[in-house]
């Protein structure tokens, strides 16, 4: 092609090659006259061919690049480049999503004589990937919510609270003992005595390798709490490290029921509760006798 007049003398084969072409293809000259474009480029725009020759090109394609120096066909003859990229198309009140590629037009010398713009719409493929980021959205959720939830049954694991003995609950502690899981054992220990009115619950901390000030105060306060329930607490494992914490830090023990091992402490719960069961024993007996007499 010597000169954009060459295109009245386009071959027919070659027309009806790109009339075949179902995304939209232009050229312009450096004027922005539009001279030649297909059947798919004018459908878009509601248009035939015919209805498109000799305009403008912002005319014709109305998008937030015409008639700036952002416009696609302007950049890719100034800079002599193809130019990409994404945009919108305005056409009957509605905005239709473009990819587009414009490429300078040169003759067979090399000068650049306008502009071809092939453009396709991507509406079906921004919806299907709308979807496809939805469905990632939901499976992100739903994994987080798995996560959020074995991290809950991890807890209640690790914090297990077990009936030993009739009326006897242990809690035993393993691990890293944080203010978190110390709460958590609390409301687990609160609702089993609940549930099992038991009389004693042995708290272990054989397996808990430190403990700072927060958590030894939430010991306490489930001491404590659980005395408010009618359920002797007894605090056992005590390590000679957590025993110098504990006295650095000045923590009241005179409250507290202390054992050295898990198996002292719960023959001081059986023995007790037996005692309160031959007690509450001979006194039904006594007054059993004393309504016979």
């Amino acid at each position: 092609m010597s000169d954009l007049k060459d295109l009245d003398r386009v071959d027919p084969f070659l027309d009806q090659v790109i009339n075949a072409v179902p995304s939209g293809i232009f050229v312009i000259d450096k004027d922005h006259n539009i001279l030649m474009l297909n059947r798919a480029a004018a459908k878009m725009v509601g248009k035939s061919p015919g209805e498109c020759f000799d305009r403008k090109c912002w005319e014709i394609f109305n998008t937030p690049m015409c008639k700036t120096p952002d416009c696609t066909c302007h950049r890719a003859i100034k800079e002599d480049s193809t130019i990409r990229g994404l945009s919108v198309m305005h056409h009957n009140d509605r905005e239709v999503p473009i990819e587009y590629a414009a490429r300078p037009l040169k003759n067979v010398d090399g000068k650049i004589i306008g502009c071809v713009e092939h453009f396709i719409d991507i509406t079906d493929r921004l919806e299907k990937e709308r979807i496809i980021v939805k469905q990632q959205e939901g499976l992100l959720k739903q994994r987080e919510e798995d996560i959020r939830h074995l991290q809950e049954e991890i807890l209640e694991l690790s914090t297990p609270v077990i009936e030993i003995w009739d009326g006897i609950l242990a809690l035993p502690l393993v691990g890293t003992l944080d203010s978190h899981r110390a709460k958590l054992a609390t409301e687990r220990l609160l609702e089993a005595i609940e549930k099992t009115r038991s009389a004693f619950v042995i708290i272990d901390i054989t397996g808990v390798p430190a403990v700072d000030e927060e958590v030894a105060n939430h010991i306490l306060q489930t001491v404590d709490a659980a005395k408010l329930m009618g359920s002797k607490a007894v605090l056992t494992g005590i390590s000679p490290h957590i025993a110098k914490t504990m006295a650095q830090l000045g923590v009241d023990m005179s409250t507290i029921t202390v054992h050295g091992r898990m198996s002292d402490a719960l023959h001081m719960a059986i023995t007790e509760s037996t005692n309160r069961a031959l007690e509450y024993t001979n006194v039904q007996t006594w007054i059993t006798d004393n309504k016979k007499s």
